[in-house]
């Protein structure tokens, strides 16, 4: 099983990661058989 990590920056659509684009590449991720790590940068 391929491991992924998913590293997000800033807290909304104008500087940074946008909720539905960031849940989206998660769900494909897991649909595609990988297991995800998620990284929070402040």
């Amino acid at each position: 099983m391929k491991k992924i990590a998913v590293i997000l920056s800033g807290s909304g659509v104008f500087d940074g990661a946008e909720i539905h684009e960031s849940v989206l590449a998660l769900h494909a991720i897991e649909k595609a058989g990988a297991t995800c790590t998620v990284l929070r940068q402040t």
